[in-house]
């Protein structure tokens, strides 16, 4: 019978120890890493663009990300977000490539909401049917509810169909962190060029008494991105990256929040 010490054995289990971790190592998995209607006028044929939009297929992966917030905590308790879904009722908005703007609007307006709501915010809604609505009926609907905040959604439309990107608007220069934090993060979400964070004299945000953005979530014009825009993963993707946008916002101290004195 073989003798051995107990250094020899401790050794000998060392070895066995390092060949069995270095096996297992080496066939496992790597690691995974993690209109201003308010009309905005059709914007001017400048900036790099692209029919060739990611298809849906090819965007579910990112998905994840662009809805990877803490959806789970109620981080925006006590916070108040007006929605305002642009156009409604006999206002169709744009019309191209089998889309209409203000159904887009309002799918993606209530997808918003329902996030939102999980994360313990009130949301409240210019309109949530096809409803017709005045710009002012909208504005004032904001300066009676004095909300933290005041989103506005529309899609974009061009005579340039290769024009495809995320815009934002803002009026009074206090709003454009808002808009900037808007376009920067849809832009990534959405694998859709950044155009602009711009200022614009719109009916709804001049004047706004709580912070006040309008987004332009995409160019119905473009074929391919309005591919994407017809279906509902792709606009809950849209209010994914609107709600993570907000998160940041609202949870940030030293953002501006609720109604402003107008000058």
């Amino acid at each position: 019978m073989l003798s051995l010490s107990f250094v020899d054995l401790v050794r000998a289990f060392s070895l066995a120890l390092a060949l069995f971790c270095g096996s297992s190592t080496a066939g496992g998995a790597g690691t995974v890493q993690p209109d201003r209607q308010a009309q905005v006028s059709p914007a001017p044929d400048k900036g790099q663009a692209s029919e060739n939009a990611p298809t849906e297929a090819s965007d579910q992966a990112h998905a994840k990300d662009a809805d990877s917030s803490p959806q789970s905590a109620p981080v925006l308790k006590g916070r108040v977000i007006l929605l305002d879904p642009g156009h409604g009722g006999n206002d169709p908005g744009a019309m191209y490539n089998g889309i209409v703007e203000k159904d887009l609007t309002l799918a993606v307006s209530l997808s918003l909401r329902t996030k939102l709501v999980a994360l313990g915010a009130k949301v409240e809604m210019t309109r949530d049917v096809d409803s017709t609505l005045t710009l002012q009926e909208r504005l004032d609907q904001s300066n009676n509810s004095c909300p933290d905040l005041f989103l506005s959604i529309h899609a974009n439309a061009v005579g340039n169909r290769a024009i495809s990107g995320i815009e934002t608007y803002w009026h009074d220069s206090a709003d454009q962190a808002l808009s900037d934090l808007f376009l920067s993060t849809l832009s990534v979400d959405l694998n859709d060029p950044a155009k602009w964070s711009m200022q614009r004299n719109l009916f709804v945000l001049n004047g706004n008494r709580a912070p006040a953005s309008l987004v332009e979530i995409g160019y119905l014009t473009n074929k391919a991105r309005a591919a994407l825009l017809k279906t509902s993963s792709y606009q809950d993707k849209v209010a994914s990256s609107l709600s993570r946008a907000l998160v940041a916002y609202l949870t940030d101290p030293t953002t501006l929040k609720g109604c402003q004195p107008v000058a």
